[in-house]
């Protein structure tokens, strides 16, 4: 069995990059919150399967995860590097703008690793976690 790699956010920029680093070596499992045609061509060049949710959805990401462990297998490992920005200063953020900042960046961390972690502990194998931010 090969080493399965979730990469979050790798349809494009670091985490496209990363994937594409790693397709070599690693099972590569893409994900974005949506379809993009760079999502499609991407999961073809490097023969890769993909994931499409929304990362600060807790019970969406919670049935991917679970869903993808189920058919295919336990991680090896977890990118997570999904990410947003809201390119205001501090003071001129909306609470929407915020709030939308904090759900992918940080509770998506969360919203990822937590379906997942336990499955891999159990495993019993070694396991890599990277958090970009």
């Amino acid at each position: 069995m090969s080493k399965r790699v979730l990469i979050t956010g790798s349809s494009r920029g670091i985490g496209a990059s990363i994937a594409r680093r790693l397709a070599d070596e690693y099972e590569v499992v893409l994900h974005a919150r949506s379809k993009s045609d760079e999502l499609l061509k991407m999961a073809s060049e490097l023969g890769a399967k993909f994931m499409t949710f929304d990362v600060a959805n807790t019970a969406v990401a919670k049935e991917a995860i679970e869903a993808d462990m189920e058919a295919n297998g336990v991680y090896y490992g977890i990118i997570l590097n999904a990410g947003i920005t809201r390119d205001n200063t501090f003071v001129g953020l909306s609470d929407d703008e915020w709030f939308d900042v904090i759900d992918v960046n940080l509770n998506g961390f969360y919203n990822v690793l937590r379906p997942a972690l336990m499955p891999m502990i159990r495993a019993r194998k070694p396991a890599r976690i990277v958090t970009l931010s």
